[in-house]
């Protein structure tokens, strides 16, 4: 089939700081005083602000992304203060804790750059004037001392007509010659303008048909993106990364409007959304929009003998099926990265049993088992959203621990292999991102929520051959701080998952079962709190959490393990247990913890449901 391939926008936008720059070196403001907020690296920030100099203007310009962080990394001195209360906004009509997460993780940052770990959040009632966060402390002389740190945003209309709160431009002007041209104000900036323009085209387009529309939609973007890192592990500051999730999610959130559907509806599968970020110096902002058509799309993991695609980020080499052999069952506990598909088909095949059948939308195969053996049996699920990437490990290796044990069950390791052929192909350029495009199938639906066909045939299979009442089903999330600058900050309908929170388990029982379910969970609770890695983990990062969330968080807590437990209509089998890891872009020693992680969930159960389903009377 020949690819079809349809322009839908092209578009040039000239770059915010150097259209600055040559505004204010006008004769009219020599002498001036300029402070400008923009996206832009700090790197190229201060060249801006040394060529205004040059052109005899006292210039300032500032992060308008993260603005309180970057103030911290690059302006404010701290070195000696005690007693440091970070206040935060809260503003009528947006989230109490959106600047408070806005602010993550400063408290980290301070202890690093100052050695100070008396700091403290308090919250500030915002009525008028200039939105800030305010940094109160006693300096090194026992004087008490206090900044503002302006965080610019703006009230827009979003991408689905909803009044937001936005970080933006802003642009200040003291002391120009013509007193006219002093002035407050917000400024739309390069990356605003880009990402509304999509928005717009998107909007102007009419889909004919019942969806999908495409294959793929590609939102190409080049623009002067930066990656910072900051002094706690696996963070920093990625104005790509930023754009990519805002992008994706703004994306899909206006399509489901256009069809009169809710923005959390889950079901509609418009196709493949696909971002695609280019970090560019350059002068000017290149966007284009495109329709593909192809089903075989990226279809990279479909046939062995397909080439490996390399990454194109130095430092960076991707998991290849050159070798798969160089995992095996036993192997796998050493994987410091996501495995290739064909590793994950090689270690399959190693488990034998009988093959469950299943193809994904795109035409690639499903690869699932099932093992027969003792006990009551139970199915295995990783890989729904391809970007979590530690479950899969963790299945195949309770996997080969459960075979030896001769208890039954049923695994399907890689159940949307459309959605990681996609996740593969974007780590090609961003390794350390989120990626969550590529966290549906190739629909662009959420699997979990699609009837049955395609992909999760293999669950409906393995039900009907084992009448396994227990489902596994291994995710993650991100392991770093989650947001979209332009629509809001916090990612709408998953504030939860903003800032990472540990090893988690969520629990869904249908009526009858929430005993079982009950004792299920508190049984790999407590097998997973002498796992002193994990503990470790965890109690760092839901302290973490408890500051940046103010405490009000969705979750229970036991032995330093969050969890949700809930009773729901629907589903495949009677009780599905979901573990979640916070494992997006985890690499190393700490995707071995996670997946080791993963592991010890999925056998926990196993051993718990020996007692809690085969010993007691079942509804």
């Amino acid at each position: 089939m020949t690819t079809n391939t349809k322009s839908l926008y092209r578009h040039r936008i000239d770059a915010s700081l150097p259209l600055l720059v040559n505004r204010f070196s006008m004769p009219d403001y020599n002498g001036a005083t300029v402070e400008l907020w923009v996206f832009d690296s700090m790197e190229r920030r201060r060249a801006a602000e040394t060529r205004l100099k040059h052109a005899g203007v006292e210039a300032h310009i500032y992060s308008a992304y993260k603005p309180l962080i970057h103030a911290l990394l690059e302006d404010v001195m701290l070195e000696g203060a005690t007693d440091i209360i970070l206040h935060y906004p809260v503003i009528e009509g947006a989230s109490k804790v959106r600047f408070l997460l806005e602010a993550y993780p400063a408290l980290d940052v301070i202890a690093n750059l100052a050695g100070v770990e008396q700091c403290r959040f308090e919250a500030t009632a915002h009525e008028t004037g200039p939105i800030a966060y305010r940094i109160d402390y006693m300096d090194a002389a026992g004087v008490r001392q206090e900044i503002d740190i302006f965080a610019p945003n703006r009230v827009r209309d979003d991408h689905t007509g909803k009044k937001v709160l936005s970080s933006c431009g802003w642009i200040r002007v003291q002391g120009a010659r013509d007193h006219a041209l002093d002035c407050d104000e917000a400024y739309v900036t390069d990356q605003e303008e880009a990402f509304t323009a999509i928005m717009h085209c998107l909007q102007d387009q009419t889909w004919v048909g019942d969806a999908p529309y495409f294959d793929r939609l590609n939102m190409k973007i080049s623009a002067p993106f930066y990656d910072q890192a900051l002094p706690l592990e696996g963070e920093w500051i990625s104005t790509a990364e930023a754009m990519h999730e805002d992008l994706y999610f703004s994306a899909l959130e206006l399509l489901k409007v256009k069809q009169g559907l809710e923005e959390t509806e889950r079901t509609f599968g418009p196709g493949q959304l696909t971002p695609m970020v280019v970090c560019s110096d350059s002068n000017m902002l290149e966007i284009e929009l495109e329709t593909v058509n192809d089903p075989h799309l990226a279809q990279d993991c479909s046939d062995s003998s397909d080439a490996p695609l390399p990454s194109r980020v130095a430092g960076w080499c991707l998991p290849v099926p050159a070798n798969p052999g160089a995992f095996d069952l036993v192997g796998l506990s050493e994987a410091d990265h996501w495995l290739a598909p064909e590793t994950i088909k090689f270690c399959l095949d190693q488990l034998g049993g009988d093959p469950l059948t299943a193809r994904s939308q795109r035409g690639r195969p499903v690869w699932a088992r099932h093992i027969a053996g003792n006990g009551p049996a139970l199915m295995i699920t990783s890989g729904q959203h391809s970007n979590e990437t530690t479950g899969p490990v963790g299945a195949l290796r309770a996997a080969a621990v459960l075979q030896q044990n001769k208890h039954a069950f049923s695994i399907a390791p890689l159940i949307n292999p459309d959605g990681f052929a996609l996740f593969r192909e974007l780590c090609q350029d961003f390794p350390q991102h989120m990626n969550h495009a590529a966290r549906y199938t190739a629909g662009g639906n959420d699997l979990e929520y699609v009837a049955r066909g395609f992909e999760n045939d293999v669950q409906y299979q393995a039900r009907a051959l084992t009448d396994a009442n227990l489902h596994l089903n291994l995710h993650g999330y991100p392991s770093h701080e989650w947001t979209r600058p332009f629509t809001g900050y916090v990612p709408r309908g998953m504030e939860s998952w903003t800032v990472p929170k540990g090893f988690m388990l969520i629990v869904r029982y249908k009526s009858g079962w929430k005993a079982q379910a009950n004792a299920i969970l508190y049984a790999m609770i407590d097998v997973l709190a002498r796992f002193e890695p994990l503990v470790a983990m965890n109690r760092d990062q839901l302290d973490r959490h408890k500051h940046y969330t103010g405490g009000d968080v969705p979750f229970a807590t036991h032995k330093d393990i969050a969890f949700l437990i809930d009773e729901v209509s629907e589903g495949v089998f009677p009780i599905t247990i979901i573990t979640e890891a916070p494992d997006e872009t985890v690499y190393g020693e700490r995707f071995k913890l996670q997946h080791t992680a993963q592991m010890i969930s999925v056998l926990s159960a196993a051993e718990a449901s020996k007692d809690v389903l085969q010993h007691t009377d079942l509804p």
